[in-house]
């Protein structure tokens, strides 16, 4: 998969979360929006401007603690394998792809989810598409170990 819901194949440099749950929940909560508000820091709200259950096309916006909100749509569902988002605001688009995979550790079965985050810019704003990157890859980071509470403590 190279430009496929506009992200690149993970790199080592993109950041993953174990969880020791079923890859199925851990799809499932993540697929969600409704759920970001649980586990991601910078989020004060999830609006839905598409009711029902998570598909390719439903739309909402996230309004964050600082700065402006963004308008996000679902891309791509490969439910239990995938996940992808694309969200805009101003000159910036950014994508987020989750990947799904079985993992065991320390002899804990359990769900492996990379997690790739670019954002472009255009024109003059493309290279601070790629600092925005940057910070996006670290805002993950941090919200990683709520991810791992919210969906272990289910």
């Amino acid at each position: 998969m190279s430009e496929s819901y506009g992200a690149v194949v993970p790199t080592r440099l993109d950041p993953a979360v174990f969880v020791a749950a079923p890859r199925a929940d851990v799809y499932d909560y993540l697929a969600d929006p409704r759920n970001r508000p649980e586990w991601q820091a910078s989020l004060e709200r999830v609006e839905l401007l598409d009711e029902g259950e998570p598909r390719v096309g439903m739309r909402w916006i996230d309004h964050v603690r600082v700065g402006p909100a963004f308008e996000l749509q679902i891309i791509g569902m490969e439910p239990g394998q995938l996940w992808a988002e694309m969200g805009t605001v101003g000159p910036f688009r950014a994508f987020v792809t989750l990947f799904f995979d079985d993992e065991v550790r320390d002899g804990v079965d359990g769900t492996c989810v990379r997690i790739v985050a670019r954002v472009r810019g255009t024109k003059a704003a493309k290279p601070l598409g790629w600092a925005a990157t940057g910070l996006m890859a670290t805002l993950v980071r941090l919200d990683s170990p709520k991810i791992v509470r919210a969906l272990e403590g289910r």
